[in-house]
């Protein structure tokens, strides 16, 4: 499993209430009585439930006392209530709370977190007994020398007043190693992003009220994690634009709103200020600080402090997780998949609507190992009728006609029909709507996350990212116009078997056309004698994508492998033409049942007659929607094991395959690490619950009611 886990990659951090105000509008008052708002609304220290006879922590208690004077444990009530600005408040607006529930539901989470850093200190002192690695008094000499080495500059007396940064980094760098410093650099960086992006909510406000709507007409959906950034990306080359520097030098990840100026950057950043200002958190008189940069702040070491605090948490679920899966073997994930396996069989052998629900909400993480023989999936690319055509046609609907000569007049004006590119909303000057990069006069889309030197992006899962536009693209000076070429179906299943056919590992791709759909061509059998439809007779086209090796269901997730690239290319071509948006962003697309369904009897005909040609079958057939071109993604060969695997002898290893538990991408692989990752997350909650029940009673936590009264009576 990843040790960068799901657990870093949702640290909240708590951004301060002068960012919300600003982004929000919000018309919460409280006094600005400065004296009032640093009072100690509750205090944390759990040394003394350490130091109980029998506590493991025992031996290191006194070690953590010393390391809590360099790290703030009072909990004001400024911090109160600029929890309930970026949190809380949302409590009271959407989900009904009382203030009285959402303040005490606020106290509790920050006190509860001081709870878990606090505790995370003790594991990591008690872990150096053995190792080494972590001393107190090997903390406070790190402090120490890193605010000598930083006299004379600008950050050594913001550091001399934080040192819970310098402490909090000690731990998160193993015991302060220069090295190792990915923990300490993601939480600075993220910390940045999450300033700049509120940053820019706000500017954004403030550029809507001076110029018009800007519109960038019907956006085309995007697959699942485009232009989102991996959660373990991190750069040191990242600054907050504030308007008093360059966006230049905010380095090359960051990117301005639309229409930003320095002068609407100010403003923004003038009226964050501004909030700091009036919550007593930019000095006054001789204490003014330099505002121009915020991490001159003394506010953005308050907030890097809480940060770096959660960090630290994170740090030690990880390394609680890897402790408890490193325990975890493959005989434990091939009896727990059995477990599942025996399940589902008990639950689909003989039940086939029990089924064809399920699959209906399969995804990666909750796959289905017991299947029913028949049952796949199809991915669908729909070149719809066009406005003016689905008019024609309903028109004819209401003259009488007879089914042959009603299919007949539909068939007409099927070879008219003509598709075009969908993507071009995703080409645009303005950057926060913009996929696409421009080469060689073409456009093509996502190559950050197709680049794999650049670590921002993750690859985007069963996407291809190699078809430029097909249309134009002119230059107007305000945006860029585009118009897409228009496409048959012949033009569209030429340019899929041309793809399709470049993948490594496919021998071939056959097709050929089985009806005729050209100008004049009237059928008259499309209803037997018995005036039963004969939907085999709609079937234009079919072909079958052939593989040099036997398909194995277990290398779905490959990205080596030729299954796992046929949907990449499959995949792109949906978003690039088709109008139908039920298969965007679907597991492996429709799940079809081989008995009576939903769909409109033409499209239901050539989806089962594809999935029982296997994966890499595709059909081509119309509907009173226009032409689909049909391929089967999954099928389902067998009463039983699901997903199963060919070993180096060729032979047919079915179900969990504790050979591939460490191959990358295969389905014993995934479903290793999923249940790795439910062990873990488990484990961690335990943890965090057991210590909470044993650390927040009132030897560890004081709460001063009645300086925080004011707050619980809102609601009077």
């Amino acid at each position: 499993m990843n040790k960068k886990n799901t657990l870093k990659k949702t640290v909240a951090l708590l951004m301060g209430f002068a960012l919300t105000l600003g982004a929000t509008g919000c018309d919460f008052v409280v006094t600005d009585n400065e004296k009032d708002l640093d009072r100690t609304v509750a205090k944390v220290d759990i040394t003394k439930t350490l130091e109980k006879e029998g506590n493991p922590y025992a031996s290191v208690a006194g070690d953590v006392k010393d390391i809590l004077a360099n790290v703030s444990s009072n909990i004001s009530k400024r911090e109160l209530i600029s929890y309930f600005m970026s949190v809380g408040y949302q409590y009271v607006e959407s989900y009904g709370y009382s203030y009285k529930d959402a303040f005490n539901l606020m106290l509790d989470s920050l006190i509860n977190s001081e709870i878990m850093t606090q505790y995370a200190v003790a594991y990591y002192l008690k872990k150096g007994e053995t190792n080494g690695m972590y001393d107190a008094e090997a903390c406070k000499a790190y402090v120490n020398a890193q605010l000598e080495a930083a006299k004379g500059t600008d950050e050594y007396e913001l550091l001399k007043a934080h040192k819970d940064v310098l402490t909090f980094k000690y731990f998160l760098t193993d015991g302060g190693r220069a090295d190792v410093t990915e923990d300490y650099d993601r939480t600075v960086y993220a910390l940045k992003k999450s300033l700049n992006s509120s940053l820019d909510s706000m500017e954004a406000s403030y550029i809507s009220e001076t110029e018009e709507e800007h519109e960038h007409g019907e956006s085309r959906t995007l697959p699942t994690g485009a232009g989102t950034a991996d959660e373990e990306y991190y750069t040191n080359d990242y600054g907050v634009y504030t308007g008093y520097n360059t966006i230049d030098s905010c380095g090359k990840d960051y990117e301005p709103v639309h229409g930003s100026t320095a002068a609407s950057r100010r403003k923004a950043y003038n009226l964050f200020l501004a909030n700091l200002q009036s919550y007593n958190l930019i000095g006054k008189g001789e204490d003014v600080e330099d505002t121009r940069d915020v991490t001159k702040l003394d506010y953005y070491y308050v907030e890097l402090s809480s940060s770096l605090g959660k960090a630290l948490i994170s740090k030690y679920f990880e390394d609680l997780e890897e402790e408890v899966t490193n325990e975890l073997t493959a005989d434990d994930a091939a009896n727990k998949y059995m477990e599942l396996y025996q399940q589902q069989e008990e639950a689909y052998l003989g039940n086939t609507d029990a089924f064809a629900t399920a699959l209906d909400g399969a995804t990666v993480d909750a796959p289905i190992v017991y299947g029913l023989n028949g049952f796949g999936y199809v991915y669908n690319i729909l070149l719809p009728f066009s406005t003016s055509q689905t008019e024609a046609y309903t028109n004819e609907k209401n003259k009488g006609l007879t089914t042959d000569e009603l299919y007949n007049v539909r068939k007409q004006i099927l070879t008219q029909v003509r598709g075009k590119d969908q993507r071009g909303s995703w080409i645009s000057k303005d950057d926060h709507v913009n996929y696409s990069t421009e080469k060689d006069g073409a456009y093509y889309f996502f190559q950050d996350h197709a680049d794999v030197n650049n670590k921002q992006y993750k690859a985007l899962t069963h996407y291809n990212a190699v078809l430029p536009f097909n249309g134009t693209v002119v230059d107007d000076g305000d945006e860029y116009k585009t118009t897409a070429t228009p496409v048959s179906v012949d033009d569209v299943i030429g340019m899929l078997e041309t793809e399709l056919g470049k993948i490594k590992g496919v021998s071939s791709v056959a097709g050929a056309k089985v009806a005729a759909y050209g100008e004049g061509s009237v059928d008259t059998d499309y209803v037997d004698e018995d005036g039963e439809v004969q939907y085999d007779k709609f079937v234009y086209y079919k072909g079958n994508v052939n593989f040099e090796k036997p398909v194995a269901p277990s290398d779905y997730y490959n990205e080596e492998s030729a299954l796992y690239n046929m949907l990449a290319v499959a995949n792109e071509f949906m978003f690039a033409y088709s109008t139908d948006p039920g298969c965007l962003n679907s597991y492996m697309g429709y799940a079809i049942s081989p008995y009576s369904t939903n769909f409109m009897k033409e499209f239901e005909y050539a989806a089962q007659e594809a999935v029982k040609g296997g994966v890499g079958t595709y059909y081509v057939a119309p509907t009173d929607y226009g032409w689909h071109i049909i391929l089967t993604t999954f099928a389902y060969t067998q009463d039983g094991a699901a997903y199963y695997s060919y070993n180096e002898n060729g032979e047919k290893v079915e179900g969990f395959n504790k050979d591939e538990v460490n191959v990358e991408g295969t389905f014993s692989n995934l479903y290793f690490e999923s249940l790795k990752e439910a062990v873990a997350s488990n484990y961690t909650t335990e943890v965090q619950n057991s210590v909470l029940n044993d650390y927040n009673n009132s030897k560890s936590v004081t709460r001063y009611k009645d300086r925080y009264k004011d707050l619980l009576e809102m609601d009077n």
